[in-house]
């Protein structure tokens, strides 16, 4: 079966994935991504990069999603908010491999 991939994020972070033929989305509120993400979900999208600052937004359904083969959530670029979710991610991870978190 063949995937999508798609890329969220904001206009200066898809434009390149434009270039590779990527489908991309630049969310304007919170609800319009959740709707856009349940309707690639349902789509069968494989590969879903987003960008850091829009996971805290949706880390709801990332959470749903994660133990599922797809889609594969990555977070990409850095927050402006000071908190990374990426680092949360990792975090999380190093907690249940080794019982604490080392970041």
């Amino acid at each position: 079966m063949n995937y999508d991939i798609c890329v969220i994020g904001s206009e200066s972070l898809v434009f390149p994935f434009l270039q590779f033929g990527f489908t991309t989305y630049r969310p304007h509120s919170e609800t319009a991504l959740r709707e856009y993400l349940n309707e690639a979900i349902r789509n069968d999208v494989g590969i879903i990069y987003i960008e850091d600052r829009y996971c805290f937004w949706v880390k709801d359904i990332i959470e749903k999603n994660r133990e599922s083969l797809t889609p594969i959530f990555v977070p990409i670029g850095e927050s402006e908010e000071g908190e990374s979710f990426s680092n949360l991610l990792i975090s999380e991870m190093m907690v249940k491999a080794v019982g604490i978190s080392v970041i």
